[in-house]
């Protein structure tokens, strides 16, 4: 049986773009997570140590911790090559620096079924961003065309108070179909042109509620593994996306309890 752990607020695209809220019932990730299987869901939890000491120094995560998500990446993935994506960094500093650094409370999913062309063409305008990355690691884009599978992995570690004001909700990806997404462009994101699509969730359909989840009081020696693309996934007709969303926590002890998380993304390439 599902322990369910609160019920939050989370928002979603309605109609005429306007945020539409509904409340939902999290259920506990930890008590579940032995029963719930990564390629059906799209997540899971695993304790993973790292070597930085200081969460807020960009430089350092960006070289040491990258490395070390990377080598997770491999080892999780099984995959023949990855390719790391620089840190995003969210919290109260980093929010006064670029509003998208912000906690983003709508239920979405990072990439559409145009990530695989996207990421493949260096001519989209996206290639500006990955081309560097693509070179840091050694591939080029004959060898990205060349992959049988991509696949998409977000590692997401909250960094600071256990509780905090905006933990992050996860959707068990089978319990999201298709048609309740909606793709929207993101042109460019915290001062970077980027036009790569998204989804948004629609509201849900109370006969066939989403089914959220979150994992109480994380600490710096957990990251949470979601995909958020996997073309493995798209060719057999299954999910591929994993809905997300930062929630208002309903803790009141919470309000001054600050999140700070990282997050690092990889692409991982099969031959």
């Amino acid at each position: 049986m599902l322990q369910s752990v609160d019920s939050v607020t989370l928002h979603y695209l309605g109609n005429n773009e306007a945020m539409e809220s509904h409340q939902e019932t999290l259920y506990d990730g930890r008590q579940t997570l032995a029963q719930l299987d990564f390629s059906e869901v799209g997540f899971t939890l695993q304790r993973h140590r790292s070597n930085i000491t200081n969460w807020l120094d960009e430089e350092a995560i960006n070289r040491d911790h990258k490395r070390e998500i990377m080598q997770l990446a491999l080892q999780f993935s099984h995959c023949d090559a990855v390719v790391g994506y620089p840190a995003i960094i969210r919290g109260p500093a980093e929010a006064v620096r670029h509003e998208d650094h912000l906690p983003i409370q709508i239920a979405h999913s990072d990439f559409t079924d145009d990530y695989r062309p996207m990421i493949l063409n260096p001519s989209r305008p996206y290639s500006a961003f990955l081309a560097p990355h693509l070179r840091d690691a050694g591939i080029n884009y004959k060898d990205l065309n060349a992959a049988k599978r991509l696949l998409m992995l977000q590692f997401w570690r909250n960094t600071g108070p256990v509780n905090p004001d905006f933990p992050l909700a996860i959707a068990d990806a089978r319990s999201v179909p298709h048609h309740a997404l909606q793709r929207r462009t993101v042109t460019d994101y915290a001062g970077e042109t980027l036009a790569f699509e998204t989804f948004f969730l629609k509201p849900p359909d109370r006969k066939r509620p989403y089914q959220w989840y979150t994992f109480p009081n994380m600490t710096h020696e957990e990251v949470l593994i979601f995909r958020t693309y996997d073309s493995r996934q798209e060719e057999a007709g299954l999910p591929y996306w994993t809905p997300h969303s930062a929630y208002s926590n309903p803790d009141k002890s919470s309000a001054t309890q600050f999140r700070n998380s990282v997050e690092m993304r990889v692409l991982c390439i099969f031959y």
